[in-house]
């Protein structure tokens, strides 16, 4: 009898049969976990909101309008949530209303977007939030950058240590600050008055952080000419 029969016959059956399959069921895994990964996930970041530690439900339609629900979204001021399961296609923010639900907020999650960052400015008039929707995959907003976002009609000049960046109205640039030697940057914001001459609105001595990915917001101010709101990202964005 050969070696190979002699070491088969000592084998037991079971173990070789787990042995066989075990890499059948790692890939399995490894298949499901890839699949977990690219699915689309929203991560809402709160500037103010209509009212404190207000309960929403992320919710979509399905081809008959009714309202199917993706998850609880819970916001404060200030404030970034957990990633949460999406869906590509218009979402909505919703509160219960009676038997049904009501929006208070929509936005369009991109059909290529494996990730969204949905930043929310609320409207107190209406009682509802607007939204802006990033891809921090697509405009290379990688960890230790600035992505500036001008919500005013003026455009935002911002310094970011000796990186000297313009942010038009309307528009969104991502940069990335020069530190100095001690790691730290000064980040100021101005924009130009009538008579083209920069007003600063904003100065402050940052520290860089290689792990976070930060937020900067421009918003019209009547005593300031902008105001500025930042938030930083932390982690992966998984």
């Amino acid at each position: 009898m050969s070696t190979c029969c002699r070491f088969l016959r000592s084998v037991p059956i079971a173990a070789l049969f787990a042995a066989l399959l075990l890499p059948v069921f790692g890939q399995e895994s490894e298949t499901r976990a890839d699949e977990k990964k690219n699915q689309p996930r929203a991560r809402f970041i709160c500037v103010a909101a209509l009212a404190e530690n207000q309960e929403l439900i992320l919710a979509t339609r399905d081809d008959e309008g009714k309202w199917l629900e993706l998850g609880p979204v819970k916001l404060r001021s200030s404030f970034i949530t957990d990633w949460m399961p999406a869906k590509a296609g218009q979402l909505y923010l919703t509160v219960r209303d009676g038997e049904t639900l009501k929006s208070i907020g929509q936005f369009n999650y991109p059909a290529d977007a494996r990730r969204a960052l949905v930043v929310l400015l609320p409207d107190p008039g209406k009682n509802i939030y607007n939204s802006f929707v990033v891809d921090p995959e697509k405009p290379g907003f990688a960890k230790g950058s600035v992505l500036a976002v001008n919500f005013s009609k003026q455009t935002g000049m911002l310094l970011l240590g000796k990186t000297k960046v313009s942010v038009p109205s309307g528009q969104r640039v991502v940069a990335k600050p020069s530190l100095e030697d001690n790691g730290m940057y000064r980040l100021m914001v101005a924009y130009q008055d009538a008579g083209n001459k920069p007003v600063v609105c904003y100065d402050r001595y940052l520290s860089g952080n290689p792990d976070s990915r930060d937020m900067l917001f421009l918003f019209p101010d009547p005593t300031l000419g902008l105001r500025v709101f930042s938030l930083p990202v932390f982690g992966e964005l998984d």
